[in-house]
């Protein structure tokens, strides 16, 4: 895995709701370790939706595109290196009345498998349950962004409260967001020169555009990202180089800039 960038802070990812949808942020997966409908998405944030350096395009629950369909797909085993680390500590300090004595039973040896993923989610799918919710009717997990609910069944501040005790409270967005960094990056490298170079593998962004007019359009908010329509194939492809670029990009990973 490459080394020659510096660990860079964990960032944040902007998820936006939907007309009869909000999200709650959580981390997702990618190709890797879960199963092909259980590849999920964005790092770490607040339960508000906020802007971001990283993305500007609108996320949108849009003929299923944003949301997970499969559950129990976990597959591969993740060891936890020091940036995984990081980001439990951090998601496990920022989280209140977390379930650190489940966490901690789950994370103790340094590894979360791939049936520890699966006890975690059904964890989360039998809270929601008791709440009289129905994975793929009342409430999906976001594919990469968060967690989508339906809001004709409760009130916006009854699905935040449910959700918070269900996906944050319980341990579960902890332990995705940690298991998720292991199997993505478990270097701690700054993925955002490996994005640049895997927007443009997939020709999201124009071949002749230099990593610093893209940072520069990313930090001014006129991402060149925002043309990305999330009901096309493109959109997919920007996820994708998003969430897990050191997976996903086509070229050699030397190509992307140093930095």
């Amino acid at each position: 895995m490459m080394t020659r960038s510096t660990p860079s802070p964990i960032r944040t990812m902007a998820v936006i709701a939907a007309a009869l949808a909000f999200m709650m942020p959580l981390t997702g997966c990618g190709d890797s370790g879960a199963g092909s409908a259980s590849p999920s998405a964005s790092e770490p944030s607040s339960s508000s939706t906020t802007s971001s350096r990283s993305t500007n395009v609108a996320w949108a629950h849009i003929n299923g595109t944003d949301v997970q369909t499969a559950y129990a797909a976990y597959t591969q085993n993740a060891t936890l290196g020091n940036h995984a680390r990081q980001v439990l500590g951090e998601r496990v300090a920022s989280t209140p009345n977390i379930d650190k004595t489940y966490v901690d039973s789950v994370t103790a040896d340094g590894t979360i498998t791939a049936d520890e993923m699966n006890d975690a989610e059904q964890r989360a799918v039998d809270c929601f349950a008791g709440h009289d919710m129905t994975a793929g009717k009342d409430y999906w997990f976001g594919l990469d962004s968060g967690l989508v609910t339906d809001a004709s069944k409760n009130t916006p501040a009854e699905d935040n409260a449910i959700s918070t005790a269900c996906m944050e409270a319980n341990g579960y967005n902890a332990l995705r967001a940690t298991y998720l960094d292991a199997v993505r990056n478990p270097d701690g490298v700054d993925l955002e020169p490996y994005r640049f170079q895997c927007y443009k593998d997939y020709k999201l962004i124009d071949t002749s555009v230099s990593y610093d007019e893209y940072t520069k359009d990313q930090d001014s908010g006129k991402s060149l990202l925002n043309a990305v329509d999330p009901a096309t194939p493109s959109y997919r492809d920007y996820v994708e180089c998003f969430t897990d670029p050191l997976h996903h990009m086509t070229s050699d990973p030397s190509a992307a800039p140093i930095v």
